[in-house]
């Protein structure tokens, strides 16, 4: 009697599988995880209304079960929905940035004079020093920003800090990544926008404002991610994106596939 109960489990949990695979044939409609992802936009405009909590507390439990390195799981959360917080916040941005600008941007003097000379050379070291930082799209966000034509957590009501442990296995930026991949598309499930806010990371100079939000070591913000209602239907926004060639081999053989 045992052996048939067995057999039957294990006749059941086959099935189980099975009905998890789907015949998808070519040039079928995309399922609702893909439409998710490939409707997903950056909301830099959002309504005056509060996302109910309930819904941040579901996005959330949708990033906790993010994949990561050894399960090491090096993310924590801070949840912001207090509007003096995030004007103190935005504040403290803005004003980093005016700062950067009136160092770095040499294009604030005339040509030819010893200001500039001195202001290009020095926004070059930099420029070599980090790369990605000093790259001509975020430096150009940080002068609008500096001269007011450019919010930085873009008067969202809900701002979610993403903080790294930095004792995190392997990578822990690529999980962070994947904790962020999985909140953007939850919350785009709901019907609500979001976009990365990477400026969030010169909050980690402000060591009192550190303390107030509860961001202390081995954890640092790397991330946040603002939440709310976007403004008008996002998804009529074209988002241009490159192909990319694809080396393919399969069966010995090696395609190029774009």
């Amino acid at each position: 009697m045992t052996d048939v109960l067995d057999h039957l489990e294990a006749d059941d949990r086959t099935a189980r599988r099975r009905s998890l695979i789907h015949d998808v044939p070519p040039g079928a409609d995309w399922n609702e995880v893909e439409e998710a992802i490939l409707t997903r936009r950056s909301i830099r405009r959002f309504k005056g209304r509060q996302v109910p909590a309930h819904l941040i507390r579901r996005i959330l439990e949708v990033a906790r079960f993010s994949p990561s390195q050894g399960n090491c799981q090096p993310w924590s959360f801070i949840v912001i929905r207090d509007k003096a917080m995030i004007a103190q916040m935005e504040a403290y941005c803005v004003a980093v940035c005016k700062v950067m600008t009136a160092k770095l941007n040499y294009t604030n003097y005339p040509r030819g004079s010893r200001k500039r000379f001195f202001t290009e050379l020095k926004s070059r070291f930099f420029n070599r020093l980090k790369r990605n930082a000093m790259h001509p799209v975020p430096m150009s966000a940080v002068k609008m920003i500096a001269e007011g034509r450019f919010t930085v957590f873009h008067k969202a009501p809900t701002v979610i800090l993403i903080l790294m442990d930095k004792r995190g296995v392997g990578i822990p930026e690529v999980d962070i990544g994947v904790v962020g991949t999985n909140i953007s598309l939850a919350a785009q499930s709901l019907g609500l926008g979001t976009c990365w806010i990477g400026f969030s990371k010169l909050l980690n100079n402000n060591k009192a404002l550190l303390e107030k939000l509860g961001a202390t070591a081995p954890f640092e913000i790397t991330e946040a991610i603002v939440v709310g209602y976007p403004i008008g239907d996002p998804t009529n926004n074209h988002v241009s994106r490159q192909t990319h060639e694809i080396s393919w081999w399969e069966n010995g053989r090696k395609e190029i596939l774009y």
